[in-house]
C-alpha cells in the first residue's frame, strides 16, 4: 500500500531521508515553528505545553509522520493554500507494507478532522489503527475544504490523514520514491 505527502524539501530528503520532529535540533526555528501549529490544540504557545499536549495525544506523537491515502487531483480548487500546494509541492511515497515489515513503523493512528473541526476546532480527533486493513482508502474529497463551513481551516482539516509512528523518528532515503515532481514550477515562481 501506497502513502503519500507533500513536501518542498525532496532534495534534502533523497540525501538523509524523511525526519520527523523528533529528529530536528530542538533549538532550530523549524522545530519551534511547527510546534506552535499545535497551539490551539493544546490551547498554549508555550513549547514545553505543547510538547506535552502532543505527547499525551499519543504515544511516539514526535516520532511520527503524517500521510495521506491519495493526492490531490491538479484542478482548480477555490482554496489558495490547496491551489499552491498541488502546483508547487513535490509529492513523495512509501510503501506502508514495506515499512511495517521492516521495523520501521511501529504504530499507526488516523486523524479525522471532517466533523469534529466544525463544533470544537482545537479537537483533533485521533485514533489508533490496528491493522492496516483499517485504513480508509477510498479517495478523499478535495472540494470539500471550499465548503464555506471549511474554508477557513486548513485542508488537512477536511482530509483524513494518517500518523506513521516511526521506531527511530526517520525513514531512511532507501524507501522514498519521488511521485510528483514540481520543482520546476517552484523555480519559476521564485526567479
Amino acid at each position: 500500500m501506497k502513502v503519500y505527502l507533500y513536501t518542498y524539501a525532496y532534495d534534502k530528503i533523497k540525501k538523509e531521508g524523511y525526519k520527523s520532529l523528533s529528529m530536528f535540533d530542538k533549538d532550530s526555528d523549524y522545530y519551534k515553528n511547527a510546534l506552535l501549529i499545535h497551539k490551539s490544540s493544546a490551547k498554549s504557545d508555550n513549547h514545553d505545553d505543547i510538547l506535552s499536549y502532543l505527547e499525551k495525544t499519543f504515544k511516539g506523537r514526535l516520532r511520527s509522520i503524517c500521510v495521506i491515502t491519495d493526492v490531490a487531483p491538479v484542478q482548480e480548487y477555490r482554496h489558495p493554500y490547496l491551489n499552491w500546494l498541488i502546483r508547487h509541492a513535490d509529492v513523495i511515497s512509501f510503501d506502508l507494507n514495506q515499512l511495517i515489515k521492516d521495523g520501521i513503523v511501529e504504530d499507526i493512528y488516523c486523524k479525522d478532522l471532517r466533523q469534529t473541526v466544525l463544533k470544537d476546532a482545537s479537537f483533533e480527533n485521533i485514533y489508533k489503527i490496528n491493522n492496516i486493513e483499517e485504513i480508509d482508502l477510498a479517495p478523499n474529497d478535495w472540494h470539500l475544504c471550499e465548503d464555506k463551513r471549511y474554508k477557513k481551516f486548513s485542508p488537512w482539516a477536511t482530509i483524513k490523514h494518517y500518523f506513521l509512528v516511526l521506531k527511530n523518528g526517520f525513514i531512511p532515503a532507501e524507501y522514498v520514491t519521488l511521485e510528483i515532481d514540481n520543482s520546476a514550477a517552484r523555480k519559476d515562481k521564485i526567479s
